[in-house]
């Protein structure tokens, strides 16, 4: 048995931590930064102001418009399409708080993703 191999091959499992690692951390910083940016926007009164005048009431028309293009008798599937695009967007960024915690989310599972692979579960048992 060559045991040069195994030698090597440990070595490219440890590489391979400490690149997976360092990724892992990058990506929690940015995420990171992305939440609090979101957050000091969302704070804002430009943002208060844009969401009042142009996003308030985006998802009840976007609702309405589906509902009654759903309940045509000739349903156009490419409209039905376009207006469930647009109505999962309209969810997804109208309400910054939503999106916050969206990334939050994200940030909380990169976390546990670091810790287990700074303090991987022993494998021998």
């Amino acid at each position: 048995m060559n045991n040069s191999k195994i030698a090597y091959g440990t070595y490219d499992l440890e590489e391979n931590k400490d690149n997976r690692l360092s990724f892992l951390q990058k990506q929690e910083g940015e995420l990171a930064q992305v939440v609090e940016a979101i957050n000091r926007v969302e704070a804002s009164e430009d943002w208060q102001k844009l969401k009042k005048l142009l996003l308030d009431g985006v998802v009840t028309t976007l609702e309405k418009q589906l509902l009654a293009e759903a309940n045509r008798k000739e349903i156009d599937s490419p409209e039905i399409y376009k207006l469930q695009g647009q109505l999962a967007w309209a969810k997804k960024y109208a309400d910054l708080k939503k999106l916050s915690d969206i990334y939050r989310q994200q940030v909380e599972n990169l976390k546990n993703q670091i810790k287990y692979e700074q303090n991987p579960r022993d494998e021998a048992l």
